[in-house]
C-alpha cells in the first residue's frame, strides 16, 4: 500500500470582482508538489446571481447581485487560470459541490421553467476543465477518508457550532475532511478499538488573503486562507501541510 497525496483547495467563492491571480498559483503549487488527487472543497463559485437572501427588487441586489451569465463566465476564467497553472501535469480533480453551488438547485427549484438549465451549465463548463464533482452533502471517498464540503447531522443540517470539528469526529466512523467555515483545524477525536481516533480536518477558504465575505464583515473570523496538502495511508491522514495564500504569491506570483 503507497502513500496517497492529496491537495485540498478550499472555498475559493469565485466571483466576476475577485482577483483570479490565485488560481495561477494554485494551479503552479499543484505542478511543484504532484499530488495524485485535488480535491476543490466546494463553494468554487459564489453564484451571488442565485442569492435568495436578497431580494431582487432591493438596492443591494442591484450592486451585488449580477446575472448568471457574468458568473460562470468568471468561473471559466478561474478554471482556466488554475489549469494554467498546472500545465501538463496531469492529475485527478474533483469538487465536492457546496451550500453556494446549491443555490443554483434551489433557484432552479423555484423557477421550474428553467429546471436544469443552470446546472447543466455548471456541470459543462467543470467538465470542459477536466473536474468532475458529487452532489452537496454527499462524501468523495479517496483511499478511506471522506472529503465533503460539510458533513450533515441527525437532523439533516450542516454540523456547526464552536467545536465543529470535534462534533463531526464524534459521529464519524472515518477521517474527515471539509470546509465552509473558512477556518482551520486539525482535530482528533478519540475512538475506542484498533483505529483508536478519527481525525477531521477543516480547510480553510482560497479567498485572496485577508478577503472577508461582505456577510461577515463585522464579525471574528478566524479565517485561513491558502491551501491544505494532505498524505493519507492505511485509510488515515497522516500529515496536514497548510500554505498560506501569502506564501503562494511570494512563491509563484512572479512565475509565469
Amino acid at each position: 500500500m503507497k502513500i496517497t497525496k492529496v491537495c485540498v483547495i478550499p472555498d475559493a467563492h469565485d466571483a466576476p470582482d475577485i482577483c483570479k491571480d490565485r488560481f495561477r498559483w494554485i494551479g503552479k503549487h499543484i505542478k511543484k508538489t504532484k499530488p495524485n488527487h485535488v480535491v476543490q472543497i466546494g463553494d468554487f463559485l459564489s453564484l451571488d446571481s442565485c442569492c435568495w437572501h436578497i431580494d431582487n427588487a432591493t438596492m443591494e441586489a442591484r450592486k451585488n447581485k449580477g446575472t448568471f451569465l457574468k458568473d460562470i463566465e468568471s468561473f471559466n476564467i478561474a478554471l482556466a487560470e488554475l489549469n494554467k497553472g498546472i500545465g501538463s501535469y496531469k492529475v485527478s480533480k474533483h469538487c465536492t459541490l457546496g451550500n453556494h453551488e446549491n443555490r443554483l438547485w434551489k433557484w432552479e427549484n423555484n423557477n421550474p421553467e428553467y429546471y436544469q438549465m443552470g446546472k447543466r451549465e455548471l456541470f459543462r463548463t467543470l467538465k470542459k476543465y477536466g473536474w468532475t464533482a458529487s452532489e452537496y452533502g454527499e462524501f468523495h471517498f479517496i483511499d478511506g477518508v471522506g472529503f465533503t464540503h460539510v458533513p450533515f447531522n441527525i437532523m439533516g443540517r450542516e454540523f456547526g457550532g464552536v467545536n465543529v470539528e470535534r462534533n463531526i469526529g464524534q459521529n464519524s466512523l472515518f477521517d474527515v475532511v471539509f470546509g465552509h467555515t473558512h477556518k482551520f483545524n486539525d482535530v482528533r477525536c478519540p475512538k475506542i478499538g484498533d483505529s483508536n481516533y478519527v481525525r477531521v480536518v477543516n480547510v480553510g477558504c482560497a479567498l485572496p488573503m485577508n478577503h472577508v465575505e461582505s456577510y461577515a464583515k463585522l464579525s471574528t473570523t478566524g479565517w485561513f486562507w491558502g491551501v491544505v496538502d494532505l498524505s493519507i495511508y492505511n485509510s488515515k491522514i497522516q500529515e496536514v501541510r497548510s500554505t498560506t495564500m501569502d506564501t503562494l504569491e511570494l512563491t509563484y506570483g512572479k512565475l509565469k
